[in-house]
């Protein structure tokens, strides 16, 4: 293998290794608030084929048009790698933010269960539609759902989107179900849920 074949297949998987980072990002593109954030995904897309083409142009340049093309595609990759590394800091700042907003409406969830079950200990089993049962329910799936969440902050990529689909359908479940306990318990707490 020629040094100039050898350089063309480091640059091969390069691209590869880095579109690999870019489809990772562009799995969690559903957490995008703006449209600055999608057009980092955008931006990526757009310099990830810059960068193959370039790549392309190599396997096809001469002699004399080589170094031009070579560093043309040294420019297309820093340019690639640089735009990912922007990318993945917003795309963990997202993450970050999701996950303490998830955990803010747990801990407050949390607390107006405790308040509940304060109440709850204060009047007679008898005289609260509030049971027992129903509170271990809640707070085994309380558990559950912080324990996604927990999941959820260590995923990445297509896993993260599957996780964060789990937290959403238990925190969905969770609040249905502390919706009805409310709306037929005497020891109602005002709730933004």
């Amino acid at each position: 293998m020629t040094e100039r074949e050898a350089y063309i297949q480091k640059m091969e998987a390069e691209h590869r290794e880095a579109t690999a980072r870019f489809q990772e990002l562009e799995a969690q593109s559903d957490l995008a608030e703006s449209e600055d954030e999608l057009d980092l995904i955008t931006g990526a897309k757009e310099r990830s084929d810059d960068f193959h083409r370039e790549v392309q142009a190599l396997r096809h340049a001469d002699q004399q048009d080589w170094h031009r093309v070579k560093t043309a595609a040294e420019k297309a990759r820093t340019r690639f790698m640089d735009h990912l590394d922007r990318a993945g800091l917003q795309w963990d700042q997202l993450r970050m933010g999701y996950r303490r907003e998830r955990e803010a409406e747990l801990r407050n969830l949390g607390a107006q269960m405790d308040q509940w079950e304060a109440a709850h200990q204060r009047t007679a089993a008898e005289d609260s539609l509030l049971t027992r049962q129903e509170f271990d329910f809640m707070k085994r799936d309380l558990l559950n759902t912080r324990s996604l969440l927990l999941h959820l902050g260590h995923a990445r990529g297509a896993a993260w989107k599957q996780a964060r689909e789990e937290y959403e359908a238990a925190w969905r479940d969770l609040r249905e179900r502390s919706r009805r306990i409310r709306a037929d318990s005497p020891t109602d707490s005002a709730s933004p849920y």
